[in-house]
């Protein structure tokens, strides 16, 4: 697999932002599942902002950053339906997120 560039990684980003948004946005919600879901988004905002995306670190941190906070949502949404489609959203890409820094941390070496 090529290295993962910061493209690559910003759009996987960008779709896991979505899906949060998804959930804050929905009258289905719970409020815990909003409230996770915002702090999931402040969260990633900041790491986004943080590190730069040019950087082998700045893609690692914000690939790590991204897997710990979207298995967040998914704990949090796999409490309380009606949110089958979006965990298998979340859950495709933290499998794609672990992949990607697999292979940023294996180029460091």
């Amino acid at each position: 697999m090529a290295q993962p560039d910061g493209n690559s990684i910003k759009r996987l980003y960008d779709e896991g932002m979505s899906e949060v948004f998804k959930i804050v946005g929905s009258i289905d919600s719970t409020p815990e599942q909003r409230r996770v879901a915002r702090e999931t988004a402040e969260d990633l905002t900041a790491m986004l902002v943080k590190h730069t995306l040019e950087s082998i670190d700045g893609r690692t941190a914000l690939l790590a950053g991204l897997i710990v906070e979207l298995n967040q949502v998914i704990a949090a949404v796999k409490k309380e339906p009606p949110y089958a489609e979006a965990l298998g959203n979340f859950t495709a890409i933290v499998t794609k997120a672990q992949t990607l820094f697999t292979e940023d941390v294996k180029n460091l070496t």
